[in-house]
């Protein structure tokens, strides 16, 4: 069990305390609702002053105890619920009373729940507004790619052609990082004149690959997709406008009710991808409909800062950014991808689900640790100012 873990358990168990003995004591003297009212208050502030101090200091999950309204909301339905449990019992005793605090225990973590839901999509509901970035190009498109040799150059000249008759192919670049495929992927993609290839000397992971493009791109918006195209050209192009309208992360969604599938993905896929959003909220706290989507963007800035403080390289990459995106108060924006999904997947319900748990585990854990914990020499984000609509730098069409 972690410092910060034990400190919960033990600031829990004090309020607990103060609550139940309170209570039996004060019944002594006064009516039971006024005596379970004063001990109610009385838990409420011990256990929101050492949570503030020692518990959860610094953590991002603490958001609604700085907000005063928050601050009564929770213990005042947690509190009803306590009233209500117990005006139901004929003795008032310690029974009843144990019976009460567990009620509104479970009734404010759901409250807390609800108000960080709350308090996440009001954060990342508008454009961030800082200033454009300074970048080199106005858009990088990175390509993580594993053993695509036969493909690559196929995909690389497509999305080349496409972007080619909306902007200047002078402002953009498409990086292709070959995850240590072993069979040429890296050079394909560089003989056709039209990427920059990146070859990692080993098999990382689609994470470890978006990662490195990511931080080794030029541009001041930055797109990641999937080789396969399953997400088309198109999609990048509308990443980058929103990008550019000032939001800081972007993301794709199959599962949006306006979302266009060109193909069925098949059951186990659908329902594996399905799995995966329901596991997340046992981390996340924000309501997202789909993590996983293949086709994401990010400003250049926000690109830099979340890619050098992940660290996971596989399947689960997707939700350590959500999740530091919600740490560092990002703004992010889902809009509905068209898809054209492959007939073949490599989605394995038993081995990914147990892969997916394993690093949920591992994100808590370096979170309670302060791994994501921004240090001075981290990559710095401007701070938002008031803009007119104008876009990041220019318009999304030639000309």
């Amino acid at each position: 069990m972690n410092r910060r873990l034990r400190l919960f358990v033990a600031v829990a168990l004090i309020a607990t305390a103060v609550d139940l003995f309170g209570y039996l004591a004060l019944r002594e003297w006064f009516a039971w609702w006024a005596a379970d009212i004063a001990a109610l208050v009385a838990a409420a502030v011990v256990g929101i002053s050492l949570h503030r101090r020692l518990t959860l200091r610094g953590d991002p999950n603490l958001r609604w105890i700085h907000r005063p309204a928050a601050i009564f909301f929770s213990p005042v339905i947690a509190g009803a619920a306590d009233l209500l449990v117990l005006s139901t019992s004929t003795d008032k005793a310690l029974v009843a009373k144990l019976f009460a605090i567990g009620a509104g225990a479970l009734i404010r973590l759901l409250t807390n729940r609800f108000l960080l839901f709350r308090m996440i999509n009001g954060e990342q509901s508008e454009p961030a507004g800082r200033p454009a970035p300074n970048d080199a190009l106005r858009l990088s498109v990175v390509l993580p790619a594993y053993k695509e040799v036969e493909a690559i150059a196929s995909t690389v000249e497509v999305v080349h052609e496409h972007l080619a008759h909306i902007m200047d192919p002078a402002d953009f670049e498409i990086v292709v990082v070959d995850d240590g495929s072993g069979d040429g992927t890296a050079d394909a993609a560089e003989a056709t004149g039209l990427a920059r290839a990146i070859l990692l000397p080993q098999n990382r992971g689609k994470g470890g690959a978006v990662r490195e493009g990511m931080l080794q791109s030029r541009g001041r918006s930055r797109v990641f997709l999937d080789a396969d195209l399953a997400y088309g050209p198109d999609e990048i192009i509308r990443l980058m406008v929103e990008l550019e309208k000032g939001w800081d992360v972007v993301v794709g969604s199959r599962h949006d009710s306006r979302m266009v599938s060109r193909s069925s993905a098949g059951l186990l896929r659908d329902v594996g991808g399905r799995l995966v959003n329901m596991a997340t909220h046992l981390l996340l706290l924000g309501q997202y409909l789909d993590t996983q989507a293949g086709c994401k963007g990010f400003r250049s800035d926000v690109a830099m800062l979340v890619f050098t403080k992940s660290r996971l390289t596989g399947f689960s990459f997707d939700i350590e950014i959500f999740h530091l995106v919600e740490r560092y108060r990002l703004s992010l924006k889902e809009i509905p991808m068209t898809v054209a999904s492959t007939d073949s997947s490599t989605v394995s319900l038993i081995a990914d689900t147990r892969r997916l748990l394993v690093d949920l585990l591992r994100i808590r854990r370096w979170s309670a640790r302060g791994v994501y914990s921004r240090q001075p020499d981290d990559p710095q984000l401007p701070e938002p100012v008031q803009t007119s609509a104008n876009d990041m730098n220019g318009s999304p069409t030639r000309g």
